[in-house]
């Protein structure tokens, strides 16, 4: 059985809180979040091993057939209804992460750091 995770940032501290979906109920959280942080893990982990959640931003970065190590664009995790899979939206194209999740690191969210999508990664 798959597990079904979802975070949402506490209402109270700021802080990350983190949850399973047991059963049918939507009782996530134990203490209060705000609806609005709420992600589900998209299953997927970036290439350091860390989770992948709706709403983290994630960055391109590959060592190219040549061995020369590349950082690439930044892109918003997002469900495409449309497609049934999670995407990296960069503003204008939606790109699958199912098959180039192993690419990717995880910078932040959108939520504590929204500015790594203007494009000033480092």
């Amino acid at each position: 059985m798959r597990t079904i995770k979802f975070r949402g940032k506490s209402t109270n501290n700021g802080k990350w809180v983190y949850a399973e979906l047991h059963g049918l109920g939507m009782d996530l959280f134990n203490e209060c979040v705000n609806e609005d942080t709420i992600g589900q893990f998209t299953g997927l982990r970036d290439k350091n091993g860390q989770e992948i959640y709706e709403g983290d931003i994630v960055q391109f970065d590959y060592i190219t057939t040549l061995g020369k190590h590349r950082i690439g664009l930044s892109f918003e995790v997002k469900w495409c209804t449309q497609e049934g899979c999670w995407v990296g939206w960069d503003g204008f194209v939606e790109n699958t992460l199912q098959q180039t999740h192993k690419m990717f690191v995880v910078k932040g969210n959108i939520y504590d750091n929204p500015e790594l999508l203007k494009g000033d990664i480092k």
